[in-house]
This record gives structure tokens, C-alpha cells and sequence, in this order.
């Protein structure tokens, strides 16, 4: 008895489906969360092949996390804002200007301006207040130096180096403070005997 193949053959071999390696990047893309690139992939995937469902999906699917993702961005951005007019009215100035300074590094990070429009704000108001807040903790240092609490006066300084590292008034003054410190500590200390 002869075995019966089950499964008749095609006259035709069947061609291999082709695989676009625009639609496999773009998938690879939107699972490692870079969704403009992928959306780039996508669109190319497209271009190649129309009628493409799977590169269709994808575009779709890339540019909906990509909304979303700019979205909490945008509510980010209004919450540091925010918390840092509410640390600020509540003179909890250090705070304050990291909760601005935090607002300003993400914005920059998103490489996109056209960002702002979609605030209620503008990002220079931020720039404004930081520098008012800097100016703030730079004389109350001053005042806190001219009163005699030297220490004070540097942890006022060390605030403003906090929240903009590179500030030159705040380091020289700094540094004459522990100057003056060490040289009250010099003339306070008994004479040592020989």
C-alpha cells in the first residue's frame, strides 16, 4: 500500500513574501520609544508599498505615542512652572529654582520651540524668574556677610551654585567669605605655646 500525501502540491511554487526592512526598523524604532524616527521609517515603508496595513499601523500607532508623549511633556512643563511660583511665593527660593531649572533642561531637551506655543506661559518668563531668584539669594548673602554670619552668607551662595553652577559673583564671594572665616579663625584662636 502506497502512503497518501495528505496535502496536495501547488502547481506553482509560492514566491517568498519580501520583508521591508523600512517596516522592520520603524517596528524596532517604536518599541525602543524613539517614535520620530520611526515615524520616518514608517512613512518610507509606505512610500515603497501603499497598500501596506502593517506600516499604516505603525505610523498611526508611532504618531499617537508621539502626541502623548508631547502632551505630558507640555503638563510637565506647566507643573514645574507651577511649583516653582508656589516654592518661590513661599521663599523657598533653592526649590524654587530647581523646579524652574528642571523646566528649562526638559524643554531644551525636547529640541522643539514650536512646544511653547502650546504653554501658558513662555519660557522666558522661567529665564526672568530664575534670574530674579539668583539676584535674591546673591544679596542675601551679601546682607548675611555684612551682619557677620560669614557661614550664612556662603550657604546663600552655595543655593545660587545649586541652580546655576557656573555663577561668578556667587564664587568669588564664596570664596572671600571662607577667606575672611579663615583668617577671623586665625586671629581668634590662643597663641600656641613654644
Amino acid at each position: 500500500m502506497q502512503a497518501v500525501d495528505p496535502a496536495p502540491k501547488s502547481a506553482e511554487p509560492s514566491e517568498p513574501v519580501k520583508a521591508n526592512p523600512r517596516l522592520e526598523a520603524g517596528e524596532q524604532l517604536l518599541k525602543q520609544g524613539k517614535h520620530k524616527e520611526a515615524i520616518v521609517e514608517f512613512e518610507a515603508a509606505l512610500k515603497a508599498d501603499p497598500s501596506s496595513q502593517p506600516a499604516a499601523l505603525g505610523l498611526r500607532s508611532a504618531q499617537k505615542k508621539m502626541k502623548e508623549e508631547r502632551e505630558k511633556t507640555v503638563q510637565n512643563l506647566i507643573q514645574f512652572n507651577e511649583n516653582g511660583l508656589q516654592f518661590y511665593n513661599r521663599e523657598e527660593y533653592l526649590r524654587a529654582g530647581l523646579a524652574w531649572k528642571e523646566a528649562l533642561e526638559l524643554f531644551r531637551s525636547q529640541n522643539d520651540p514650536t512646544m511653547e506655543r502650546e504653554l501658558p506661559f513662555r519660557i522666558d518668563e522661567i529665564t526672568t524668574h530664575l534670574d530674579q531668584l539668583i539676584r535674591i539669594l546673591v544679596d542675601k548673602g551679601i546682607l548675611l556677610y555684612r551682619q557677620g554670619e560669614l557661614q550664612n552668607a556662603v550657604y546663600a551662595w552655595q543655593d545660587v551654585l545649586i541652580v546655576e553652577p557656573e555663577h561668578a559673583e556667587a564664587k568669588d564671594y564664596i570664596h572671600k567669605a571662607r577667606v575672611k572665616m579663615e583668617t577671623l579663625e586665625t586671629f581668634s584662636s590662643p597663641p600656641s605655646s613654644p
